[in-house]
Formats: structure tokens, sequence, C-alpha cells
């Protein structure tokens, strides 16, 4: 197995990268990522022309405005209204933004090892260590990186959001994906109980339960099945759209990645208890 490659950010620590294929981060970045978030800047969307550019990379021609879908915990999400410049066809496409402030924290989050109880939330981007001092060795978890790598190695599963591509503008960026025209299904369940059809709801948590499975099959085990985004088509077919939070790894053998699968699948079997008549 070769070794990770080491890039310096300053006097004190390394920047290691864990996947092989990907680019490091440069010291301005990082040193920008330690800085407190400042509540009153200014939200910068990432550069639509990008996007734009994503778009012609599909063959799709961006037609719209960014129409504002709703608010994320990230950033804005846009619906975007694209043509197929082969076929004509027009549809739309969501754009999930990441920007560098928002609510919680950065799309980057610093974690220090020395304090993890177990497992960070999800899979770190980088590793970076502190020569001098290795209790403070840190983990750089990038949300929109880990949506990027969970959507692109999961397509063709039924379930899972067609990718069009991520866009990344320096520490801003977006996912662009399938436009699913229909509710979430929390939305759904917040209704009144006597106005939930159980049946329908314990259907749809049966093929969420198949979507969790076999990606975790695929060695994606996402850590909020249950309370993440859940889109549902106009056939009540669900989505499984949130995977900026995942563990990544092996279910057949004991061990951690084997009980945070059997958690989330524990997970989804009592929401459906819930609804039995």
């Amino acid at each position: 197995m070769s070794a990770k490659k080491k890039y310096p950010l300053n006097e004190e620590e390394e920047l290691l990268i864990i996947h092989p294929e990907d680019k490091p981060l440069s010291p301005e970045q990082f040193e920008e990522l330690e800085k407190p978030i400042d509540e009153d800047e200014q939200l910068e969307l990432p550069d639509i022309f990008k996007t734009k550019d994503l778009l012609l990379s599909q063959g799709l021609e961006l037609i719209s405005e960014r129409e504002p879908c709703s608010g994320g915990i990230f950033g804005p999400i846009f619906k975007l209204k694209v043509k197929n410049i082969k076929t004509g066809e027009c549809f739309f496409v969501l754009e999930r933004t990441f920007t560098e402030v928002k609510d919680i924290e950065r799309r980057f989050c610093l974690v220090e090892t020395s304090s993890l109880p177990g497992r960070p939330d999800s899979e770190p981007r980088y590793e970076v260590v502190n020569n001098i001092d290795h209790h403070q060795d840190k983990l750089v978890i990038d949300y929109l990186y880990n949506e990027e790598r969970a959507l692109r190695d999961l397509q063709g599963l039924t379930g899972i959001p067609k990718f069009y591509g991520a866009v990344y503008d320096d520490l801003r960026g977006s996912i662009l994906m399938e436009f699913i025209d229909g509710p979430d299904l929390s939305m759904v369940l917040m209704e009144e109980p006597e106005k939930i059809n159980k049946f329908k709801v314990i259907e749809i948590l049966e093929k969420l339960k198949q979507i969790y499975t076999k990606a975790a099959e695929l060695g994606f085990i996402n850590n909020i099945p249950v309370g993440g985004t859940v889109m549902l088509d106009q056939k009540n077919n669900p989505y499984l759209a949130d995977w900026y939070l995942y563990s990544q790894g092996k279910i057949g053998f004991e061990g951690p990645i084997r009980n945070k699968y059997l958690q989330g699948l524990q997970d989804i079997e009592n929401l459906q208890k819930s609804f039995v008549l």
C-alpha cells in the first residue's frame, strides 16, 4: 500500500491526502477554514457560470435563472430548468449549494482526533498531522465531497437520484442532481395522524429499507436514513437524497461499520412498526 501524499501547511502541520486521486487544500484555504465564522459575512453562492459549464458538459443547456426551492443545512437549494441539447427535452435539475457560511459550520468540518469518542459523523477527506503535538492532529470532513462520491458511485441504484456532477468554487460549491417532483417523506409524516395512509407509509419505508441496504452492500452506509431527506415521486417511490453523512466500508464483517449499518436498519424498522395498525 503506497504512503499517503503529504503537503506542508505551516511550520507545524502537514496535510495528508486520504484518497490518492484527490487534490490538496492550499495553505491559504486551510487558514481560511480555521478562522471563526463571521455571522455578518455575506453569503456567496457558487459561480453560476461554473454551473452552466458543468451542465453543458452533460449535454444540458441552462434556460432559467436559479429558482429558490428551499433552504438547506449548507445553503439555499435551487431548481434549474434545463434543455437536453440533443433531444430538446426540457426538465428540472436540483442544485444543492454548499456555501462557505451556513447555520452550523462551514462546509468543511475540522475535527480534533484526540477529542473523538469514536468515528466522526462522516468520512474525512484529509488528515492534518501536527508534527509537534499529535494531540492536535485533525480530520477534515468535506460534506460536498462526500455527497459527490456517494451519488457518483451509487448511480444506477433504484432510489438514488440521478447525479449531474459537482461544482467546486474555492471553498464553496454545489451538487447537481435529479429533481424529484414530489413531497419530502418528513412532510408526509407530519400530517395529522388521522390523515396519514399508514399502509402507504409502511410500503414507502420498506422500499427505503431496500435502498439503504443495497447502498450499504456497495460500501456506503447512510448515517441518517431516518431524519435525512427522502423525496417521494408521483408514484410514492422514495429517493434517498442526503449523502453528506455516511460511513464507508464492508458490512459483512463484525465491527463498527456493520454496527452502524444495523443501527440504521433498526431505525427504519422502528419507524415502520410505529405505523402498524
